[in-house]
């Protein structure tokens, strides 16, 4: 026996084909969160496999051999660079033409970011934005598009900054890594990429269409600004990673960086939640030549300094701010009530600020007025529009004497004064 669906869209022709675009609508929602389970397997196997070679001994001396004061730099880094990462939020509120306070869009961009950066942005992130910027006033089209535009400031910084310092600084590939083509062929489709969106901004001003969105490229002056905010972003964090490498060290900054780069751009690619040892096995990888066996220690450092401290900062800020967050709006909203019953006592206080009073909104019209979309009102229609009963009746008023001629043109049914 068939079931058939009880509702088909009327433009699909039969219920066998709404079916198979159900099915491939869910597929297509199960690729993504499959493929990072299955690239998280792969990473973490390799990373066991590249760190077999590595002892107990190692790893300890990797820790101690980095001095404290280099970690409380690379610390203090750390903080600043999620102080940068408001200029996000900023920026994408900046390209939607709206503003908020900037305590709010601190505590959203601190908040989406620790937990987004560990568990994902659509676990984490995208779910934090929401919560917080729909009890702002912001419609879920306008948060979507947000959360475009940030991730549209991250890669253009890191397409510009990926351009200039692979082509520049060339990494050496691992040798069991047989690609065709080395890093610095990386650099140059990075660079051909930057050059082609750099023109695009400034001449073509039509929206893209991405998905069910019509996001139009940032002019070209808000390009530049998200390009030197990420690009900025990035090198405060690879400088903190270089500062937690052992003292012996003799990788230099650039090639850490380079390292970095590549790192955090594959992390970004399989959408792992935070990276996890997808950031390590790359880092691992392109390091352990000039680092050593300590380089995992030195990368371990780096994931509590970025990740794992920020992921509770961020817990304890969000919530603080439901509990206590909500307590202070309610408390707000009780003393704005207090307010309005103490001004409703007033006895010589309008009609209008009285209908304000009760309603809360000053655009609100009476009751008396909201009963037509018409532009007449209920003062129009008056005793003297229409006449009452006994006037109609031809009753007069008593306090009505008619002349002479009004009496004379009266009618047979004693109406003065015909007026039809």
């Amino acid at each position: 026996m068939t079931v058939e669906p009880l509702w088909v869209p009327h433009d699909v022709e039969s219920p066998i084909q709404w079916r198979v675009s159900l099915a491939k609508k869910r597929l297509r929602k199960l690729a993504g969160p499959a493929l990072a389970i299955v690239l998280f397997v792969l990473a973490i196997r390799l990373l066991i496999r590249e760190a077999n070679s590595i002892t107990w001994d190692d790893f300890v001396a990797g820790i101690t051999g980095v001095p404290i004061t280099q970690i409380l730099i690379a610390a203090f880094l750390i903080a600043l660079n999620y102080g940068l990462l408001i200029a996000y939020d900023l920026l994408a509120l900046r390209y939607m033409a709206r503003s908020l306070a900037l305590g709010r869009v601190a505590l959203v961009s601190f908040a989406g970011f620790s937990l987004g950066n560990n568990l994902g942005t659509f676990l984490a992130g995208a779910p934090i934005r929401f919560r917080l910027y729909s009890s702002w006033g912001l419609s879920p089209a306008q948060i979507i598009q947000l959360i475009a535009v940030v991730g549209l400031t991250f890669w253009s910084g890191w397409i510009f900054l990926g351009a200039m310092v692979l082509v520049w600084v060339p990494v050496p590939l691992p040798p069991n890594l047989t690609l065709p083509f080395g890093s610095q062929t990386i650099g140059f489709v990075l660079l051909g990429l930057a050059i082609t969106y750099t023109v695009l901004c400034f001449v073509w001003r039509k929206p893209w269409p991405i998905g069910e969105l019509h996001l139009r490229l940032p002019e070209p002056g808000l390009m530049a600004a998200q390009a030197s905010v990420a690009a900025v972003d990035l090198l405060i964090s690879a400088t903190a990673l270089y500062l937690v490498l052992p003292a012996d060290a003799t990788a230099p900054f650039s090639l850490v960086f380079a390292a970095y780069l590549l790192g955090i751009g594959v992390s970004m690619m399989t959408q792992v939640p935070g990276g996890l040892g997808v950031l390590e096995l790359v880092l691992l990888t392109l390091l352990k030549g000039s680092v050593g066996d300590s380089a995992l220690a030195s990368v371990l450092i780096f994931r509590c300094l970025y990740y794992v401290l920020p992921l509770l900062g961020g817990m304890i800020a969000l919530v603080s701010h439901e509990i206590y967050g909500g307590a202070i709006e309610a408390m707000h909203a009780k003393e704005h009530r207090e307010t309005l019953l103490e001004f409703d006592d007033d006895p010589e206080k309008s009609a209008d600020e009285k209908r304000v009073t009760e309603s809360g909104n000053p655009y609100q019209a009476p009751p008396s007025q909201t009963f037509t979309s018409q532009t007449f009102t209920s003062q129009t229609f008056t005793s003297q529009t229409f006449p009452s009963a006994d006037e109609d009746q031809g009753v007069l008023p008593k306090d009505s004497n008619p002349s002479a001629s009004e009496l004379d043109d009266s009618d047979e049914s004693g109406r003065p004064g015909s007026t039809r």
